[in-house]
């Protein structure tokens, strides 16, 4: 699956757009705040129904605009097309496939995988373990089908829970039992995506880094040795007392560490860069190697905090995992050598966006 056409209007400084992409490598060029990373919101948009940029999408709609509407024409591995189309005005955002409503996120999600590499990819480093659950659970659901209704599920149980755990409601066994049940099945999903994963993280670290010494370590949220009702039990009045469930797949987390120590106390802000690079790209090679079909990659300001020899050596790991790549820089000048990839070359100014023939 990759975007074939993408067509936008009203978005932020951009009054209207289309640009005709490759299911290979597409490059944007713009001085900054010409509408460079405007292009991979809208991208964005139309993959998770959210900008990556604000919670407000009516911050999004151009000035003095009342609508935004972004579409896109999808091309499938079975050579056929379909329509995406998404609107946002007065308040209410409406997204569409070949004209049919989508009312579920999930089905979005399924439809459009969509990675994004930017200044925000360092959460997943240096901040709380949430980034790197949403980034564990976004690999999950694209691999494995029965995750989602399973997640779904935990949640359900834990969220009863915890209401009676702070309505002072003594019977909780039922929940617990629940949560342990679907708990069991996730740790289950999840150390198996690890397990697939951690191969191809290392070899991309090994390719942009030069070392072998970061590992990268799943956690449960739990001792998964240990039934999860059992743990619950075992702490129901501290639970009582906090009001909330303190173990369970909702504290999983993943660990990065170097020579011991966490990542982000021993890498640089550019190393930190082509970890996370490695991690994003081995989530999207292990994506084409498990349902046959890539995703979307979006890296915003590729050469930022990288010299030359490590953002080449970075566009080479992403050329290799078979995705579509939409790249942005400030200018040519600042990427590789990338000629005999024949990629598709657009330059934006001031909002306008034209190809580079």
């Amino acid at each position: 699956m990759s975007v074939e056409i993408l067509k936008i209007s009203h978005c932020r400084n951009i009054e209207s757009a289309q640009l005709t992409l490759k299911s290979g490598l597409n490059i944007i060029t713009g001085a900054n705040a010409s509408g460079k990373t405007t292009l991979l919101e809208a991208f964005n948009l139309l993959g998770t129904g959210r900008s990556f940029r604000t919670s407000r999408l009516n911050h999004v709609i151009q000035a003095e605009q009342s609508t935004l509407t972004i579409f896109a024409q999808l091309r499938l591995a079975s050579g056929l097309n379909q329509k995406l189309g998404f609107q946002y005005k007065e308040g209410k955002r409406q997204l569409r496939l070949d004209g049919n409503p989508i009312h579920s996120g999930a089905e979005l999600a399924q439809l459009l995988p969509i990675q994004l590499i930017n200044q925000q990819s360092f959460d997943l480093i240096d901040q709380g373990p949430s980034q790197r659950r949403k980034f564990l659970d976004w690999g999950v659901f694209h691999v494995e089908q029965s995750f989602y209704p399973v997640w779904q599920r935990y949640m359900r149980a834990m969220k009863q829970r915890n209401a009676a755990l702070r309505q002072s409601i003594k019977q909780t066994q039922h929940w617990e039992k629940e949560m342990a049940a679907s708990a069991a099945t996730l740790h289950g999903y999840r150390h198996a995506y690890v397990e697939s994963l951690q191969p191809l993280f290392t070899a991309s670290v090994s390719e942009m880094l030069g070392c072998d010494d970061i590992t990268m370590q799943y956690r449960a949220g739990w001792d998964a040795e240990i039934p999860l009702n059992e743990l619950l039990a075992t702490n129901r009045d501290k639970d009582r007392e906090l009001g909330y469930s303190r173990y369970g797949p909702q504290r999983a987390d993943l660990v990065f560490k170097r020579d011991g120590a966490p990542a982000r106390e021993r890498l640089s802000r550019g190393q930190q860069k082509l970890l996370v690079s490695a991690l994003v790209l081995g989530q999207a090679q292990l994506l084409t190697n498990s349902t046959g079909k890539p995703g979307t990659v979006l890296i915003d300001d590729i050469s930022a905090e990288l010299d030359s020899n490590h953002c080449a050596k970075l566009m080479k790991v992403l050329l290799a995992t078979g995705s579509q790549l939409v790249v942005t820089a400030i200018s040519p000048e600042r990427l590789p050598d990338v000629s005999n990839e024949n990629p598709a070359m657009f330059h934006v100014e001031h909002g306008e966006v034209k190809e580079v023939v």
